[in-house]
């Protein structure tokens, strides 16, 4: 997969640029603060749907601009696809491929892959488990998309545990411990199937 064309409105710092590319390596070269990562952030975020900077959607957005756009022409196994995805204050973001808006954005995962290793990333060597897990995560995504769904529901059946936990109070009553029961379980069957796609 080659990005042939990159094209950036009212991204971080960019007004409006276009980018160009050749096939081989790329080097993007310039002084702080000239943009080099936020065009790494585009180009990911195309991948991704997300910053690897860790910040919301919104925040890529120009200071003065209501919406964002992401452009890109890539290539892959000889045919021309064009991505672009329009980033929104409002959180209504819009994706197309090849001209045809994508019903969810959800859809463009698998569409392009990109992988950023920043300094950041060290935490896969320095940090716990859980910085090697959500590593893990993010690459199966990348490669299978369908896995987005589950890491999504994990999360969500974790923060429904814990919401449970909290309203507690430390008191565990039999309402409390069959729906925590309930919890429990459907986190260990999620949760193996996020394991079972990791090994």
């Amino acid at each position: 997969m080659i990005v042939e064309r990159i094209e950036l409105t009212d991204i971080r710092n960019y007004e409006s640029a276009q980018f160009d590319l050749t096939p081989g390596m790329t080097a993007v070269v310039g002084a702080n603060g000239q943009g080099k990562t936020n065009l790494a952030e585009a180009v990911a975020y195309l991948a991704t749907l997300s910053s690897f900077r860790g910040a919301p959607t919104d925040a890529m957005i120009r200071t003065d601009a209501d919406a964002g756009f992401i452009r890109a022409v890539i290539t892959d196994a000889e045919r021309e696809i064009s991505i672009e995805a329009e980033l929104s204050r409002s959180g209504r973001n819009r994706v197309q491929v090849n001209r045809q808006r994508l019903a969810k954005t959800r859809d463009l995962l698998g569409v392009m892959r990109a992988s950023v290793f920043s300094p950041d990333d060290l935490v896969i060597i320095k940090g716990g488990p859980s910085d090697r897990r959500r590593f893990l995560d993010d690459t199966l995504v990348a490669l299978r998309s369908r896995y987005d769904l589950v890491r999504r529901e994990l999360d969500r059946i974790v923060k429904q545990r814990n919401r449970l936990l909290k309203q507690a109070g430390g008191e565990l009553t039999d309402e409390i411990a069959i729906t925590l029961d309930v919890w429990d379980t459907r986190m260990a069957e999620v949760g193996d199937q996020l394991g079972r796609a990791r090994a």
